[in-house]
């Protein structure tokens, strides 16, 4: 049996044996590249036929000069750093890993909600700092009769609603690829309605040209006066310059961001880090011990059945399967 090279090109793992030991069980070798750059993966990867990446974006070029690639795992619920039409082009499939932190995200986003509406942060930091009076927080408002709209409807915004249920709050949600009208306690309705009637907008759509700054100065402007913003998807889904310009304005009441708009750090003399009206945390919607631990069990199967010949759960250009194999058989 020929062994097969999957190169794992920026693993986040300190521990990648029980995933070199199942994949070498069906003929597999893993290398951990420990890559930062494109470049960098062309240089492990040039005879892989599998190439995970975590944080690496892989595009035609990475495509064209690894001739043996057959499959390319993001291990991410996001599928933005791959360029899937070129993978497609070239026969490669493409997986990406999305069942793993989909709980944690959906609480992350209802937890940001309410420390927004309860002013959480902002009360943590005054009493720590001698602050007694519960004066200072006013005004405060109640959860219960608001409208929370939801920007996208796929498997995280879906949790969120179900979460709300016991809440007693109207849930909206838009999303064009979806064809129901009502999906539990949600209801569909239109972008414009959505950014017009919701208290609380939490956004959940995945990073695409279309959906590149969906919030902006314009549908921002749409938004109820008063209205928050929660965003624990993709930092480049709102213009931040807008945002701030809507915080600053007062037209919305407050934002809580686990990501924020092309940056990997704030540093403390960001504008946003000096804003009350504002929660921030680091990319960690994601994060639990949970999700950890099924993300390596997650990307360990697919790849096996990859291997295997079998079909594969996350296959997001199964388009690719009508295509002759590229050395006229075998994985195909």
């Amino acid at each position: 049996m020929d062994i097969q090279k999957v190169l794992y090109a920026d693993s986040s793992f300190e521990d990648l044996r029980d995933f070199g030991n199942a994949l070498a069980v069906v003929g597999a070798t893993v290398v951990h590249g420990g890559c930062k750059t494109p470049e960098e993966v062309i240089a492990s990867g040039s005879d892989a036929v599998c190439i995970v990446t975590e944080l690496i974006p892989l595009g035609e070029t990475v495509f064209q000069a690894c001739p043996a690639l057959k499959l390319v795992f993001t291990n991410n619920v996001g599928t933005d750093l791959i360029d899937i039409p070129a993978a497609t082009r070239r026969g490669i499939r493409v997986c990406n890993n999305p069942d793993y932190n989909f709980r944690e995200v959906a609480e992350h986003t209802v937890a940001l909600i309410l420390s927004l509406i309860r002013k959480i942060p902002v009360a943590n930091a005054y009493v720590r700092a001698g602050g007694y009076d519960y004066n200072q927080l006013a005004p405060l408002k109640r959860f219960e009769g608001s409208t929370v709209g939801l920007l996208g409807f796929g498997r995280i915004a879906r949790s969120v609603a179900k979460k709300l249920t016991g809440f007693e709050v109207r849930v909206l949600f838009y999303d064009p690829y979806v064809k129901e009208t009502r999906i539990g306690q949600a209801e569909k309705t239109s972008l414009e309605t959505l950014l017009h009637t919701s208290d609380y907008l939490c956004v959940h759509a995945p990073l695409t040209e279309q959906t590149h700054h969906v919030l902006n100065a314009e549908t921002l402007s749409w938004m109820k006066p008063g209205a928050a913003v929660v965003n624990a998807a993709r930092g480049e889904l709102i213009d931040t310059t807008a945002l701030l310009d809507a915080l600053k304005s007062g037209r919305l009441s407050g934002a809580a961001l686990d990501v924020v708009e092309g940056q990997a750090s704030l540093g403390p003399d960001h504008v946003l880090c000096g804003m009350d009206n504002v929660i921030l945390t680091p990319h960690s919607a994601w994060l639990s011990e949970d999700a950890f631990e099924q993300c390596k069990t997650d990307l360990t199967n697919e790849i096996v059945r990859f291997f295997k010949n079998q079909p594969l759960k996350a296959l997001l250009n199964p388009e690719v399967l009508d295509q002759p194999s590229k050395d006229g058989g075998g994985w195909f």
